[in-house]
């Protein structure tokens, strides 16, 4: 079967509000995860890797985290190579062994709690791979800022596909490692049920320059707040449960899965047709440049023809009807 294809005439926020199959962002600045009829969960949250646990961004997102899901503990941690003399991170398959022993050992504390793996650029692609290993039974993974795409245009999508817990994304739409269109693309291909929250104009740090923070219509830490407020959301639709949106309204998340597989076929059936429609489009080009090709090297071959007929010498007759050779200049 034709692989799919996302409209190439799209900007990426367009292709973000027609294809994300999920809510994108909170309607409130006070939403808060529920947790008086079930245990509270505990997020492991691992950092990027150009800063520690306690740099100045993972502990904002910390105190955010901890505000949105009320968890019984936001446990951070540091890989080893941030406190050794070797300051570049390795590869993140190489702290594969040591998140998922942290891991267990936070999952061991807390045993009757469920378990979400947070964490920022490389810890997310590290919290990936540790939640598909099959004895972690994580409630759900967030990646803050997903390195989708490598330096040397490699795509990231391997531990993505394999996973089967749920996954979400909060990426900036300048991310230059994660451009959305390429991620929407990996999303469709996803078995585990998945969701993202953009933060317009964020890079891959979420920072916004100050020339676009007009355009969006509030502060750069409204927009943290609001993609904190996404993962509550999300978080409290695995678990079907309520999100408080303020001291004494209430909001059901339910989650149907029957509107959200036909959300999913309507859009991987308007995909197809755009992608036929291309191959049509395609297809005509490439019959009527080969068509423009034949007449060419026909032309050129009468113009060659036509040249070695003038190169030789013709023949005119004179007053008297006798044949005489006189050349005739062609030049």
């Amino acid at each position: 079967m034709a692989s799919k294809r996302p409209r190439s005439t799209e900007s990426d926020e367009q292709v973000v509000h027609q294809c994300a199959p999920m809510i994108r962002r909170a309607e409130s600045s006070s939403v808060k995860f529920n947790n008086y009829n079930h245990n509270p969960p505990v997020v492991v949250f691992a950092h990027g890797a150009g800063a520690p646990s306690t740099s100045e961004w993972m502990t904002r997102w910390r105190t955010l985290l901890a505000n949105a899901l009320n968890p019984v503990e936001v446990v951070t941690f540091d890989y080893p190579y941030i406190s050794g003399r070797r300051k570049a991170a390795p590869d993140a398959e190489k702290l594969v062994g040591f998140h998922l022993e942290f891991v267990r050992k936070v999952a061991a504390k807390y045993p009757e709690h469920p378990l979400i793996l947070i964490g920022k650029s490389l810890g997310s692609r590290v919290s990936c791979m540790v939640a598909a290993e099959n004895d972690i039974g994580a409630l759900a993974v967030v990646c803050l800022g997903y390195p989708l795409k490598a330096k040397n245009g490699a795509i990231r999508d391997e531990t993505l596909m394999k996973l089967t817990a749920p996954i979400m994304f909060v990426q900036g739409s300048n991310d230059n490692f994660c451009p959305l269109k390429l991620l929407e693309v990996v999303r469709q291909k996803l078995k585990s049920l998945n969701d993202l929250h953009v933060i317009e104009h964020g890079d891959h740090s979420f920072q916004i320059a100050k020339k676009n923070l007009e355009s969006t219509g509030m502060t750069h830490e409204e927009a943290e707040q609001r993609a904190a407020e996404s993962i509550a959301m999300f978080v409290s639709r695995i678990k079907n449960e309520k999100v408080i949106t303020g001291p004494t309204n209430t909001c059901e998340l339910e989650v149907d899965a029957i509107q959200f597989g036909q959300e999913r076929e309507n859009v991987e059936e308007e995909q197809q047709v755009d992608y036929e429609e291309n191959q049509n489009v395609e297809t005509h080009i490439f019959m009527n440049r080969k068509k423009s090709e034949m007449i060419l090297k026909k032309r050129h071959k009468s113009e060659r023809i036509l040249k070695l007929k003038l190169s030789k010498h013709i023949y005119d007759k004179d007053g008297r009807g006798s044949t005489i050779e006189k050349a005739i200049a062609l030049d």
